[in-house]
C-alpha cells in the first residue's frame, strides 16, 4: 500500500499537474477560471506566493523522498521548511488582500508541515507521515481548486 501511495504521490509531482504550477488546465479554460475566486495581487505579492508553494513542493518531493529511504530526519527538515515559518518576509500589503478563506487554508497547511516535522522527529512512524502529507496535498488541491491570482 505504502509503494502505491508513494507513487500516486510522485506521478502528481512529476507529472508537472497544472493545480500545482498554477496554470490553467488545457481542458476547459474558461469554465475553471469562472469557479474559482481571483485574488488581486502586484507582481511583487505573487511571486511571494509562488515562490512560497514551489517550496511546498519541494519540501514534498523531499518528504516523499524521506518516507522511501526510511530517513525521518530528511523529513522532518523538509516539513519544517514550509512550516509557519515559511511565512516570514510575506510583503505587508499582502494579508489585506488575501480571503480569510485562503488566509485559514495557508495557515492549516503551515501548521500541517510543523506537526509533519515534530511527529517524523517524535514518532519515527513513515505510515503517519504519509499520512499527513495526504492532509496537506488535500489543502494544496483545495486551495488551487478555488483560488486564482490576478496580477494588478
Amino acid at each position: 500500500m505504502r509503494a502505491a501511495i508513494t507513487g500516486i504521490v510522485f506521478s502528481f509531482i512529476f507529472c508537472g499537474h497544472p493545480l500545482i504550477y498554477g496554470q490553467e488546465s488545457a481542458i476547459d479554460v474558461r469554465s475553471d477560471l469562472n469557479k474559482r475566486l481571483p485574488i488581486q495581487m502586484t507582481l511583487e505579492e505573487r511571486e511571494f506566493v509562488l515562490a512560497e508553494m514551489r517550496t511546498f513542493m519541494e519540501s514534498t518531493q523531499n518528504i516523499v523522498n524521506g518516507i522511501v529511504s526510511d530517513k525521518m530526519g530528511l523529513v522532518a527538515e523538509n516539513a519544517r521548511k514550509s512550516g509557519l515559518a515559511a511565512q516570514a518576509g510575506m510583503p505587508k500589503s499582502l494579508p489585506g488582500k488575501l480571503p480569510a478563506s485562503f488566509k485559514q487554508l495557508g495557515s492549516d497547511t503551515h501548521r500541517k508541515f510543523d506537526e509533519l516535522a515534530l511527529d517524523a522527529e517524535q514518532l519515527g512512524d513513515d505510515e503517519h507521515a504519509l499520512s499527513q502529507l495526504g492532509m496537506i496535498l488535500n489543502n494544496c488541491v483545495s486551495c488551487h481548486s478555488t483560488f486564482r491570482i490576478v496580477v494588478e
